[in-house]
């Protein structure tokens, strides 16, 4: 069994095909993987040079209804028998929970325009993340219409004049329905009826709200959404069971709303704009004009948002304790390798052949990117974490040249070993059917496996649609330590993950706990800051020259001081110096563009989940698919949907079952 690339869709995949002794007497599992690192767009890697920092892709945060990634995690973690002083012993000390999420709104008020931000606290739920989901037929009717009484629940401060006209009786009678019926079918029209009533009262106030006050504004931007989310669930979705979410996935998310009914004011506020923030949901990258480019299936745009609000654990957010990279690829490693799996570092897909009549896979070509001085490679570095003598494996930021023939000479040339722009061979390996594999796992997203599987786009119309229809983008990410700590920059929120601001480094996540993770002088670094976007493709088609994902690196840096100069005032105000952002403050930092096929974010656009094809339907009968390109759940981009599509591929290779319920 050959499993081709080593991100979340591979490494769920040969986790999942060895989950057992009886897999793993059946499955001889090779994972292959290009340059010195597991971890596709999940990569990070450590700087030695920049106190051991973390370097990432850009800002990775688990959502509490990832029950299938963290599944996996904690199965590795309970299986991984780690040295006795090593920092992480469980799921546990690696991820933290966050209940605080803030939306960024720009309020036009008195003849001007101010941000202000919504810092939405969320209730811990019971329950742990991975654990099998218990919600009954009318579950999310039910947290839908709570969830509205919830929030006007909280109109108190509003005159009464105004709530008053809100019909508000009827969210009541809808609930008081909805509790009756239990697990009985639902008058859906009957719901959306009384929903209707309660967005008609709305609108007719909503011009003194807005005039009232910045909470009036608050108040009636979140009841209006909620309104036209809740109406269009009711009537397009809920009534149709899991089917609701792909009958609208050929309308934009934005337009749906307006469909359902939400005013023009706020059809593209906060709430809205989330999704499209958080999943880089803008055509070729342009995000700077507003709703022009914005692009969402609204079927999966629903489900996601009902899944982020009611059906998390815990906490609605995760954040991971060092790097995405430390955290969830390292215990992978170390658990596959346990389980017998051979892992080929360094080995590029180049070509995958097809049988003569187009029906399988008859032979994979690799380039052998390099040799290695004792033919094997130890990827990892160790870097303490905390006073107390902890430490933990971790990923370098770059590979270990001492390790690799001629190493000093590659890397002198500027050779990325990760990028498919550089070039750089020790020769070809060529792994014929029958001999070298019977069975092969494509976990390589569609912009990368567009070259190399040329052969199956030409012998299977499916597949070549699939290619050449799954949108993807380049996305922009930075990263900052600085001197003061967040406080001290004048963010009094505490801990967050913040999205919906001033295009393009739209989200923002604050990160100070990975501190104890890295290896700053003491008293140097005491605020960590992430910061991510859509990035726009680069002038010029392709190909694309060797560095040029550096070189853009510089761009970014460039506009993002133009950002923190215009923008970086409203969250962090004591950082602004004479107008401008106080460099100074600044310890260190990372710029990254991500151009690279396999690094490209996979975005879920009206009218294209269709043309995805599931990971056991590739078309070929040895051949199957893993990745969060694949048609499995709400097929948008996400580590959830990369690890169950690597389940599922396993499951329609074993031709069974896998039960990857934890026993932490």
């Amino acid at each position: 069994m050959l499993v081709l690339g080593g991100g979340l869709g591979g490494v769920s995949a040969a986790l999942t095909l060895t989950a057992t002794e009886a897999l793993r007497e059946k499955f001889d599992v090779t994972l292959v993987s290009h340059g010195w690192r597991l971890g596709g767009k999940g990569a990070s890697g450590r700087n030695a040079k920049q106190g051991q920092r973390i370097e990432e892709h850009g800002l990775h945060i688990f959502l509490g209804f990832y029950d299938n990634a963290f599944r996996m995690v904690r199965g590795a973690y309970a299986e991984w028998d780690e040295p006795a002083d090593y920092a992480f012993q469980t799921w546990q000390d690696a991820f933290r929970p966050l209940y605080q999420v803030t939306l960024m709104q720009d309020i036009p008020r008195f003849g001007k325009t101010r941000w202000h931000s919504w810092n939405l606290n969320f209730p811990e739920r019971s329950g742990t993340p991975g654990d099998p989901r218990s919600l009954g037929p009318n579950g999310f009717a039910a947290f839908l219409i709570g969830a509205l009484q919830n929030l006007v629940a909280k109109h108190d401060h509003l005159p009464g004049h105004l709530t008053a006209k809100l019909g508000l009786d009827a969210l009541e009678r809808a609930r008081a329905y909805i509790e009756e019926a239990g697990d009985g079918a639902l008058d859906h029209g009957l719901i959306v009826d009384l929903l209707k009533l309660v967005q008609k009262g709305l609108q007719t106030v909503l011009e003194p709200l807005l005039k009232l006050s910045d909470e009036g504004w608050e108040f009636a931007c979140f009841a209006d959404f909620g309104l036209a989310f809740a109406i269009g669930c009711f009537a397009d979705v809920l009534p149709y069971g899991k089917d609701g979410f792909d009958r609208i996935n050929g309308e934009d998310f934005r337009e749906w709303l307006q469909k359902n009914g939400i005013s023009d004011t706020f059809a593209w506020s906060a709430p809205v704009r989330l999704l499209y923030d958080m999943c880089f949901s803008y055509k070729n990258g342009e995000a700077t004009d507003g709703p022009e480019n914005a692009r969402f299936a609204a079927g999966a745009a629903a489900e996601i948002l009902l899944l982020m609000g009611f059906a998390y654990k815990g906490a609605p957010l995760w954040k991971m304790n060092a790097g995405m990279g430390d955290t969830v690829f390292t215990p992978a490693w170390f658990v596959l390798k346990q389980r017998g799996v051979d892992i080929k570092l360094f080995h590029r897909l180049t070509k995958l052949e097809t049988s003569e009549n187009g029906a399988w896979v008859e032979r994979v070509r690799l380039n052998r990117q390099v040799d290695l001085v004792n033919g094997a490679y130890d990827p990892f570095v160790k870097v303490g974490y905390g006073d107390d003598g902890k430490w933990l494996y971790c990923w370098p930021s770059e590979p270990d040249w001492s390790q690799i023939v001629d190493g000093d000479k590659i890397r002198d040339a500027g050779i990325n070993l990760e990028s498919v722009f550089c070039h750089c061979t020790a020769g070809e390996s060529v792994l014929e059917v029958g001999k070298d594999f019977d069975l092969v796992v494509l976990a390589m997203p569609p912009a990368a496996l567009a070259d190399p599987a040329a052969e199956l786009m030409d012998a299977n119309l499916r597949f070549k649609q699939m290619v050449e229809v799954t949108p993807a983008v380049p996305t922009q990410a930075v990263q900052l330590w600085m001197t003061p700590s967040i406080e001290e920059m004048g963010w009094k929120a505490g801990p967050t993950a913040m999205t919906s601001y001033v295009e393009e480094l739209d989200s923002w996540g604050e990160m100070s706990h990975l501190i104890p993770a890295e290896s700053w002088p003491p008293g140097t670094v005491k605020a960590v800051e992430y910061f991510c976007g859509t990035a726009r493709w680069p002038a010029g088609a392709p190909p694309y020259a060797c560095g040029l994902p550096q070189r853009m690196a510089a761009d970014v840096r460039r506009d993002a001081t133009e950002w923190l100069n215009a923008n970086i005032g409203v969250l962090w105000p004591n950082t602004v110096k004479d107008g401008v952002f106080d460099q100074s403050q600044v310890y260190s930092s990372y710029y990254r563009y991500n151009l690279d096929p396999s690094e490209l974010y996979v975005q879920c656009f009206p009218a294209t989940v269709e043309t995805r094809l599931k990971p056991g339907d590739s078309g070929f009968v040895n051949a199957f698919l893993a990745g969060d390109w694949t048609r499995t759940w709400f097929s948008a981009g996400s580590a959830e949907i990369a690890v169950l599509s690597g389940k599922q591929a396993a499951e329609a290779i074993a031709r069974q079952t896998i039960d990857l319920t934890p026993s932490d």
